[in-house]
């Protein structure tokens, strides 16, 4: 497991179980409080030997016990579940790991340390949507039918939001990463400017800290990326290792979503015809066209 990761997970794990500590110093400054917890166990106890060997226990006695503790526990604002740590993550109890295989919650992580390497804290999310902002009425539909995509059906799984500057295409791009790593997917958000030029450091490294530069496009569960068509093309990288990219992650059905300002005919010419046909390819891909006014300048009219 990634360092970083630990160190996160560790945090988590620390602050959940020290505020369950806390919880339960204050509660035990309650000597009534303090007599109940140890009568439950004793009851607890009781229950466990009733069930080994048969015999009936008074259920009631116990729920009785955690009703009275329930209701002191009220007294400082404290309810029985706050004595017990509430964990990031219930299915790991934020240890990375469940029955020795690593955690969805992991992945999430990875989304998070990606987002960070960026400077990138935090991604739009589809709760924040303004549809006001937009001219074009289509608009709240379009979001709502991507947004089920990325909720419900993945069976197309390479979405391309194209339109001119200021539409709200990052937005949107931003609002899909957003539900994914809710998912617990991996997800790497990148520029094709930051792509493209760790392209070139993987075409012009020559040791094995090479595939450090491309793997994170390829192992990853979803891959966005900003502003396709912005970078310049490098020759014999830019265009090859894009094919390498998009064939390897068509492939093997992996999730895929950015978004450009070229047109159609304008994305043929820059990345050719290979490129072009894993872009737009009606069976596995969904196009989001967007025609708005740049929105950047009617929240400046607004304001």
């Amino acid at each position: 497991m990634d360092k970083k990761v630990k160190e996160i997970l560790d945090s988590r794990k620390y602050k959940a179980e020290q505020i369950a500590k806390n919880n339960l110093h204050r509660a035990f400054s309650l000597p009534e409080f303090k007599e109940l917890y140890a009568l439950e166990k004793t009851l607890i106890i009781e229950k466990t030997k009733c069930d080994t060997y048969g015999k009936q226990f008074d259920n009631e006695k116990l729920k009785n016990v955690i009703k009275q503790q329930n209701q002191i526990l009220n007294k400082i604002c404290l309810k029985k579940e706050d004595l017990n740590p509430k964990y990031h993550c219930p299915k790991c109890e934020d240890t990375g790991y469940v029955q020795g295989i690593i955690c969805d919650c992991v992945k999430q992580i990875n989304s998070i340390i990606n987002l960070e390497k960026i400077d990138m804290k935090a991604l739009k999310t589809f709760e924040e949507s303004d549809y006001s902002l937009f001219s074009n009425k289509n608009i709240p539909d379009i979001y709502n039918r991507i947004k089920q995509w990325a909720i419900n059906n993945k069976r197309k799984f390479f979405v391309i939001v194209q339109g001119s500057t200021g539409t709200g295409k990052t937005f949107l791009i931003q609002c899909l990463a957003s539900e994914l790593i809710k998912q617990n997917k991996f997800v790497v958000y990148t520029t094709a400017f930051e792509m493209n030029n760790d392209f070139l450091k993987y075409h012009t490294t020559f040791n094995e800290e090479k595939m450090k530069y491309l793997s994170k496009y390829l192992e990853c569960d979803a891959l966005v990326i900003d502003d396709l068509g912005s970078e310049p093309v490098y020759k014999n990288v830019t265009l090859e290792y894009l094919y390498l990219v998009l064939n390897q992650r068509m492939t093997e059905q992996k999730i895929i979503i950015l978004n450009t300002n070229l047109m159609l005919s304008e994305l043929r010419d820059k990345y050719g015809e290979r490129n072009f046909s894993r872009l737009i390819n009606k069976r596995q891909n969904i196009l989001v066209e967007f025609e708005n006014e740049d929105l950047r300048l009617k929240k400046t009219k607004i304001q």
